[in-house]
């Protein structure tokens, strides 16, 4: 009967494990520091404030968010290590941060700065969003080898890099970690997908050193507020699946920019509705293990870096 007993405890904690939330996406940020959020308009209302680890710790508890990947959300080089120092005392919650590197990749002030943030084990990867140099030159593949051999990512925010760049990218350094944010930041209007576009995301998703973000859904329509309904988002949920699958798919909520369109537990719930469909072992998949993998940070139950 003992033994019957903790066999069923050591599933029910195995199941637990594999179906914990991730949440890989999640921003911080206090106006008082010296450069401030550039991209927040003066005349923003919801997120013309500072969101502190506080604010989100509270959502997390109420929605059965269980780990964090804070995404540094400016290129202020300072902040890689402010949000290091600002989620320390919470680390169960706070397991990763992916900071910006935007502004040194590819100079000889990178190695240094980045040496020192991976002092951290918490220093998951960097955000490159930002493009400060057109060419693609030795100097910026040689920082990219440097953090593949760290073990660290590489999140893109595509824009100043295309996806035809991600893509050049990934095949030059097969080795390096990369996920693109936002699905490749696709913008929605209601319309079908641009086939131009959707050409390039399907060439970019035959990278196996590429995952694609499931972030950012409510963003992805420019002029807020967004649809809740499923619906709206199921063309481009489709694409993302068919191209990526179960494996190479993460999910991130961006908040607080979701609070533009609706609560937290609204956009964690029109994911989750499309991928229950997929079966449990999808939807833990993408709303869990996949982040701890890409990441490397602890699921529960594993030991806290």
């Amino acid at each position: 009967m003992n033994a019957l007993r903790i066999g069923s405890a050591l599933w029910l904690i195995g199941l637990m494990v594999r179906a914990e939330v991730i949440d890989t996406h999640v921003h911080l940020w206090d106006l008082s520091r010296p450069e401030g959020i550039y991209w927040i308009k003066e005349d923003d209302k919801v997120l013309r404030r500072s969101y502190t680890p506080a604010d989100f710790e509270k959502l997390a508890k109420e929605n059965g968010v269980g780990g964090v990947v804070v995404v540094q959300a400016g290129q202020s080089l300072p902040d890689n290590q402010w949000n290091l120092d600002v989620t320390a005392k919470n680390r169960s919650l706070f397991r990763g941060v992916v900071g910006n590197l935007s502004e040194v990749i590819g100079s000889d002030e990178f190695r240094p700065l980045f040496d020192k943030l991976c002092e951290d084990p918490r220093y998951v990867g960097y955000r490159l969003s930002g493009r400060l140099r057109e060419d693609l030159d030795e100097a910026f593949y040689r920082d990219l080898k440097l953090t593949a051999e760290r073990g660290r990512t590489v999140d893109f925010l595509v824009g100043k890099y295309d996806l035809e760049d991600v893509k050049e990218i990934a095949t030059a350094v097969p080795e390096l970690k990369i996920i693109i944010d936002h699905f490749g930041n696709v913008v929605l209007d209601g319309e079908p997908l641009d086939p131009a576009w959707v050409a390039e995301f399907r060439k970019v998703a035959k990278c196996p050193n590429v995952r694609c973000k499931v972030s950012a859904l409510y963003g992805r329509f420019q002029s807020p507020p967004a649809p809740k309904v499923l619906s709206a988002y199921r063309e481009i949920l489709d694409l993302a699946w068919d191209c990526f699958g179960e494996d190479r798919l993460i999910y991130g909520s961006d908040w607080p920019v979701t609070r533009r369109t609706g609560d937290y537990a609204s956009v964690l719930d029109l994911t989750r509705s499309y991928f229950r469909d997929k079966g449990d072992g999808v939807l833990a998949k993408v709303m869990g293990s996949n982040a701890a993998g890409f990441y490397g940070v602890p699921l529960l139950g594993e030991d806290s870096k």
